[in-house]
């Protein structure tokens, strides 16, 4: 199912999953604030990134990921400034699940729910909660360990419902992708 990233047919589909990704980051997404601070999100906005990554490769699936957390940020009501790094690590979603589905499209819920994983525990455990740490940490006067553990918590909470999610997405869309694709004429 690996499409060529030069089809229009790939650029509107992408630019359909950026946007749901941007209404979802902006609108459709829950804060928990128990430090005081905004340091957990559930939200559904990784899903049409990784999905954008598991369909359409890893190139794709970061510029999902970057263009939907960047619009987001400015459609929605956020506080405080934007900042790039929190776009990267969003794009990362759809980099690593574009890297599970690299040499085999064929899908199944052992390497969807790899893909997940791997994604929540780098770019939601590990980097998300040192950028919160690093640029926040002293307004919201947590520890380390105890603000990692809290994102962790919602980490799991995410990752079966992204798993179920990604996994009904991506069989409902395989033949809406393949359908009305030229054959090369005969000669």
């Amino acid at each position: 199912m690996q499409k060529s990233l030069f089809e229009l047919r790939t650029w509107i589909f992408l630019a359909l999953l950026a946007a749901l990704g941007a209404v979802f980051s902006a609108f459709l997404s829950i804060e928990l604030a128990p430090a005081g601070m905004k340091t957990i999100e559930i939200s559904l906005t990784p899903v049409p990134v990784m999905l954008a990554g598991m369909l359409f490769g890893p190139i794709a699936g970061g510029l999902v990921g970057f263009v939907a957390d960047t619009a987001g940020f400015f459609m929605g009501v956020q506080h405080g400034a934007y900042n790039p790094l929190f776009s990267v690590t969003m794009a990362l979603f759809g980099i690593i699940a574009g890297l599970f589905y690299l040499k085999s499209k064929q899908n199944n819920i052992w390497k969807t729910t790899g893909a997940v994983t791997a994604a929540q525990v780098v770019c939601s455990v590990i980097l998300n909660t040192m950028l919160i740490w690093l640029f926040y940490g002293e307004y919201i006067g947590v520890s380390f360990g105890a603000l990692i553990g809290t994102r962790a918590i919602g980490a799991l909470i995410e990752l079966p419902l992204y798993a179920w999610i990604l996994m009904m997405l991506a069989a409902a869309l395989k033949p809406l992708l393949s359908q009305g694709r030229r054959k090369p004429a005969a000669t």
